[in-house]
């Protein structure tokens, strides 16, 4: 088992496991969803800058972020007043709600050199990110799907990772993978990334 299979293994097991396997109500979640929509977009997909988009992002990671969120382990000011009156039910929902609509990964028209050089090609590969993100960058689990992600977003959770102003889920994986990056591999990785061809979901 690789290194970061185990990571993502150990901080699955080290959640509570009704988490893991309540359903949420997509109905309700939807309802409640409504006041995300002015900062993440209809359908979840964002057009504000340095905010991601969620439509279609895997449910036990949305849940896990608004856990986070809530408790001030993931600190945010913007989300920060959102989510502390949310109930474990409520997040259950969004994260259901968000999960089932269409994935939000769209290419730039016309990018048909998205990755110059390779470079940021390179450097996923050198840090092993499909182990975690898998091949197609679509994640799994409480691993979060990065194809197609808003670049800009992309760029400050490496930046946030690197600096340690956002915490991994369960274990220090996303810290250790980005603490080594520059600025310059961190804008390659996210072009990369974000510019990643429909052939590659």
């Amino acid at each position: 088992m690789t290194l970061c299979r185990w990571l993502v293994l150990a901080a699955t097991l080290s959640l509570p496991a009704t988490a893991a396997v309540a359903d949420g109500d997509i109905a309700a979640g939807r309802q409640k969803a409504q006041v995300c929509m002015a900062c993440h977009g209809p359908n979840g997909v964002s057009v504000l800058p340095g905010t991601p988009s969620i439509g279609g992002q895997l449910d036990q990671y949305l849940q896990w972020q608004l856990v986070f969120f809530r408790s001030g382990r993931r600190p945010n000011p913007a989300m920060a007043p959102l989510v502390a009156d949310l109930s474990d039910a409520d997040i259950r929902n969004l994260g259901a709600y968000f999960a089932s609509l269409p994935y939000f990964g769209t290419p730039p028209a016309g990018a048909s050199n998205p990755d110059p050089a390779g470079k940021g090609k390179a450097i996923v590969a050198q840090h092993r990110c499909a182990n975690c993100h898998f091949d197609n960058y679509r994640g799994t689990g409480a691993t979060a799907a990065v194809a197609d992600q808003r670049e800009d977003y992309l760029v400050k959770a490496l930046r946030d990772y690197r600096s340690g102003a956002r915490p991994s889920t369960g274990v220090a994986a996303m810290n250790e993978a980005a603490a080594g990056l520059t600025d310059d591999d961190i804008a390659a990785v996210s072009h990369y990334l974000a510019t990643l061809p429909p052939s590659q979901q």
